[in-house]
């Protein structure tokens, strides 16, 4: 004997309705995330495998406690040397409207827009209306040269 009833399936297809329910939830989860806090200034950061090595001035240019500007393939980077054998890179891009930031003549890095300042320690906004932390880049101290990997 065969059952003649024919078998159910649900529709191939999302209904519309089914879509626009959906839509307050996935428009509330992205504005969760472009909310978002500030970021933390960045951790010690490794070189990406495809980073290269500029070597962009002695190590006896920068000694213990001072900043320099540098440029590497046409962009402008902050260095700070916290000690005899560390080197902290940093993009010199303000995070609050992408003005050049400068080495400056105060303990910070400062832009001179809208007078941001950021600690040469980890690149975090001190003063300003910038919130977020400098770009950091791997940089170290090799031999007699400072080397940015970018």
């Amino acid at each position: 004997m065969t059952d003649s009833t024919p078998a159910t399936t649900a529709p191939a297809h999302t209904s519309r309705r089914r879509v626009l329910a959906a839509a307050p939830a996935a428009g509330a989860a992205a504005a969760l995330a472009a909310c978002s806090g500030p970021a933390e200034p960045s951790a010690v950061p490794t070189a990406p495998s495809d980073a290269a090595a500029h070597v962009v001035a002695p190590a006896a240019d920068l000694p213990r406690g001072s900043k320099l500007a540098v440029e590497i393939d046409g962009r402008n980077y902050l260095l700070f040397r916290p000690s005899e054998t560390d080197v902290l890179a940093y993009r010199a891009l303000c995070t609050h409207q992408g003005c050049q930031v400068m080495v400056g003549e105060a303990d910070a890095f400062q832009c001179p827009c809208h007078n941001s300042e950021f600690s040469p320690e980890d690149g975090a906004a001190v003063a300003g209306p910038a919130k977020d932390p400098l770009e950091r880049f791997a940089a170290e101290i090799d031999g007699e040269d400072v080397v940015v990997y970018v």
